[in-house]
């Protein structure tokens, strides 16, 4: 998980008790990984920031939905690249590979990542299979009803033409060889197919961009800002 260190701009140096109390139990439950609790918490939090922390919380419980609904509601312009790219993770995990794609392209029109490009390319690999399998869909029920008209035929001429049908029994043969060779390479393909995507699946969940909340900003100097915690 990579953390981002920021400061909340809509607090300043005279917040009360509770707002830090709620800062502290909303980052230490997300450490925890206490996500139920961490959501209500960051809930308790009335900035951009905490809102698009709640939006990772949400996330991280399979709340997909729920999730993207948060993040959509985050405004703050700084933050607009861990948005978009949070939200292309989410559009990912529901599997809407076109909006997923359309959040990384804008997320890295902001900023170039190494991990939204590397989530993009994939995204796109995924559409171009998809189409691909289609189209081989397609086709594959249109030679199947081509094949059974053939065979229709064949059978109502079956005892006219007893030695075109053996000829063609043997080139059937060599062709279901041939098919079987393809289907179990086929079969080999979809295995690595699945273990590449499995992994990247996994990645989505590392990936979040979160925010760390510090608990004051009374000095701004550089000292000061080394030692947040």
């Amino acid at each position: 998980m990579k953390f981002i260190f920021f400061v909340l701009l809509s607090m300043n140096v005279e917040a009360g008790l509770l707002d830090f109390l709620h800062i502290e139990q909303a980052n230490n439950a997300y450490q925890k990984q206490d996500y139920k609790a961490a959501t209500e918490k960051f809930a308790d939090i009335n900035n951009d920031a905490a809102q698009l922390n709640q939006a990772n919380s949400l996330y991280k419980q399979g709340l997909y939905e729920k999730a993207l609904e948060k993040y959509q509601s985050v405004k703050q312009k700084d933050l607009d690249f861990n948005r978009l790219y949070n939200t292309g993770n989410t559009y990912a995990k529901l599997k809407k590979i076109d909006e997923a794609i359309d959040s990384y392209t804008e997320a890295l029109k902001l900023k170039q990542d190494k991990d939204a490009l590397f989530n993009l390319k994939m995204l796109k690999q995924q559409k171009a299979k998809q189409k691909k399998n289609e189209q081989a869909k397609n086709s594959k029920d249109n030679k199947k009803q081509k094949k059974g008209k053939e065979q229709e035929k064949q059978q109502q001429n079956s005892k006219k033409n007893s030695k075109k049908r053996k000829g063609k029994d043997k080139k059937d043969s060599k062709k279901d060889n041939k098919k079987d060779s393809k289907k179990e390479q086929r079969q080999q393909e979809k295995k690595l197919d699945a273990i590449k995507q499995q992994r990247w699946e996994k990645s989505l969940n590392k990936d979040l961009r979160t925010l760390l909340i510090p608990l004051n900003k009374q000095n701004n100097n550089d000292d000061d800002k080394k030692n947040l915690w």
